[in-house]
């Protein structure tokens, strides 16, 4: 199946932009700072998160104690960010025991434990890895910039290029609208900006490059498993409250995934990780 080319300039896009305007300088504002003020927007960003997917989840069910499901994937959000500075290991801690309180609150107020099992770590484990990078990995600030702006980059591109040329879609029953055109699209843009990272600081050019390339592709690969994760809860967004984006998940989804896999990175494998630093690379 082939997707027509849309419109490019339509309410929804100005709209995405108006939100992104308020967003963005938000997020990058907590970047540069870090400490608290990174965790108080990530744990915020993470309990809406949590509050998305328990909406989603429950929804419909009709059962009592969804408040208690509520709090606690939001209480376990915020933890993970609160100890994401000290390590991986301890966040994988704190998200896999918030995950099994979780399942058993599920399991005694009748909702489907295993889905709020996989929540709590889809919504806590991300976050975490979030503030990790920042605070405890080298050089944290400048890499979470470039991921920021890789990230972006793939996702901007891939809108753009989907609606401007349309073409074969890519994941019909996951998400009707992405395209082979876009993804393609995307990947191309997340490696010049690899590229164009890697001129700014003076790091290896072929590491940033294909850096951009594979967290474009893992980006993508996020967007595409939270559609699938609407379509199985028979929900359009995880919410309402990012106008022109749906919800936090919906927005961050991508981001999510990158932030997850670069912090693997960072842990198992730093001699793959770029670098910031001139002449240096994995």
């Amino acid at each position: 199946m082939t997707q027509a080319p849309k419109p490019l300039l339509t309410r929804e896009i100005v709209m995405r932009v108006a939100s992104a305007a308020v967003l963005i300088p938000v997020g990058l504002g907590a970047v540069a700072l870090g400490g608290v003020v990174l965790k108080i927007v990530t744990a915020a960003c993470g309990a809406a998160a949590a509050a998305e997917w328990t909406r989603m989840s429950t929804r419909g069910t009709g059962r009592p104690g969804v408040w208690m499901l509520y709090v606690a994937t939001a209480l376990g959000a915020c933890a993970a960010t609160a100890v994401g500075a000290l390590g991986l290991g301890p966040l994988a801690l704190v998200s896999l025991g918030g995950a099994a309180i979780i399942f058993l609150l599920a399991r005694l107020t009748g909702h489907d434990a295993g889905h709020m099992a996989i929540g709590a770590l889809y919504v806590s484990l991300p976050f975490g890895a979030f503030v990790w990078i920042r605070e405890a990995v080298p050089d944290g600030r400048a890499m979470l910039f470039g991921v920021l702006a890789i990230v972006w980059a793939s996702d901007i591109a891939a809108y753009f290029a989907g609606r401007g040329f349309g073409g074969p879609r890519l994941a019909p029953r996951e998400s009707p609208n992405k395209t082979w055109t876009g993804a393609i699209g995307a990947v191309v843009c997340s490696g010049l900006v690899g590229l164009t990272i890697a001129r700014i600081t003076g790091a290896d050019a072929f590491h940033w490059l294909t850096t951009g390339v594979i967290l474009s592709v893992i980006a993508q690969s996020g967007d595409l498993l939270e559609s699938r994760f609407k379509r199985m809860f028979g929900v359009k967004d995880s919410s309402g409250l990012v106008p022109g984006h749906g919800g936090v998940l919906d927005r961050l989804d991508a981001l999510m995934a990158a932030v997850t896999a670069a912090a693997v990175v960072f842990w198992l494998a730093p001699q793959f990780a770029p670098a910031i630093s001139p002449g240096a690379g994995g």
